[in-house]
């Protein structure tokens, strides 16, 4: 299983994708500590460097994103489970059907969109969004444990 974040925020090591604020909020979800969630999951960021700040969030070059996303395709999805997190992970990688935590079948497995964990994102408002997110992440969690 491999989880597809954007891109480092500005913050954050580049070599350790989702070590920050947005790892910090998926590690809590899985029902984990931050070091416990980097070490059981395999992380990867589409881009390599933090694109800069656009409006209330980080900018998404989506050219840039989407000669990322072709060159780690193979990489990503021959994955058992690909998790892309955000619409924008997923657009670079050509996904059309864009619904939060619906398995999209691939000739190897499965993958799945889950919103961005910023704190930008309005989707994280809605007490039931949050509750169906920590169900996803926990069962993951608890698929991938010791």
């Amino acid at each position: 299983m491999i989880v597809v974040g954007q891109a480092p925020g500005p913050s954050t090591d580049p070599a350790e994708p989702l070590s920050g604020a947005s790892g910090r909020r998926l590690a809590s979800l899985c029902g984990l500590d931050l070091p416990d969630f980097l070490a059981r999951f395999e992380r990867v960021n589409l881009l390599t460097t933090y694109p800069g700040r656009l409006g209330k969030g980080d900018a998404f070059p989506m050219a840039f994103a989407r000669e990322a996303a072709a060159a780690m395709a193979e990489r990503v999805t021959s994955r058992r489970i690909t998790v892309m997190l955000g619409l924008n992970v997923a657009r670079a990688f050509g996904m059309q059907r864009l619904t939060f935590f619906e398995l999209t079948r691939l000739p190897h497995g499965y993958v799945v969109v889950a919103p961005h964990p910023s704190g930008v994102s309005h989707w994280w408002n809605d007490p039931s969004n949050v509750s169906l997110a920590r169900l996803f992440w926990r069962a993951l969690a608890e698929g991938l444990g010791p």
